[in-house]
C-alpha cells in the first residue's frame, strides 16, 4: 500500500477517462504547489494522448488559492502543447469554477481581462468556464 492511498490529502488530482461521453475529467481535489500542478497536468496530457479525448473538464472547485503564475503555465504551455498533440483534432476546454472563483474572475480586471482574452482570441485550444457541471458537459458534447 502506498503512503498516498493510507493518506488520501496527499493525492491532489483525480483523473478518469470517460468513453461514454469522450471526456476527460481532470478535478482537482485541493490546492496545489506548481510543481503538484505540473506533474498532475502532464499525467492528463499522457492520458488524453492515450484516449484521443480533445474534451476536457477541469474541475477547480476545491481549488481556492488564485495563483496567476500556475495560471499562465497552463494557458500559454500546457494547452497549447495538448493541442498541438492532438491536432488536428481541436482541444475543448470546460472549467468548472466554485461560485466564488468565478465572481473573483470577473471583478478582478486583470483576471477578467485574462479569461476574455483566452476565450476570445483565436488560439490551439478553447476554453469555457462554469459554475455548473451540467452545464459544462453540455458545451462539452456541443462541441463534437
Amino acid at each position: 500500500m502506498t503512503t498516498a492511498a493510507l493518506r488520501p490529502e496527499l493525492v491532489p488530482l483525480d483523473l478518469s477517462y470517460r468513453s461514454d461521453l469522450r471526456v476527460l475529467n481532470v478535478r482537482w481535489l485541493r490546492d496545489v504547489s506548481f510543481e503538484e500542478l505540473q506533474t498532475g497536468f502532464q499525467s492528463a496530457a499522457a492520458l488524453s494522448r492515450e484516449h484521443r479525448a480533445t474534451h476536457w473538464l477541469v474541475d477547480v472547485r476545491r481549488r481556492t488559492l488564485l495563483d496567476a503564475f500556475q495560471s499562465a503555465w497552463v494557458a500559454q504551455q500546457l494547452l497549447p502543447d495538448v493541442a498541438a498533440a492532438l491536432a488536428p483534432a481541436p482541444l475543448h476546454v470546460a472549467y468548472l469554477l466554485s461560485p466564488a472563483r468565478l465572481e473573483t474572475l470577473r471583478v478582478v480586471p486583470t483576471l477578467a481581462d485574462t479569461v476574455a482574452q483566452l476565450q476570445s482570441r483565436p488560439q490551439a485550444y478553447s476554453l469555457r468556464t462554469f459554475a455548473e457541471e451540467g452545464q459544462a458537459i453540455r458545451w462539452l458534447l456541443d462541441q463534437f
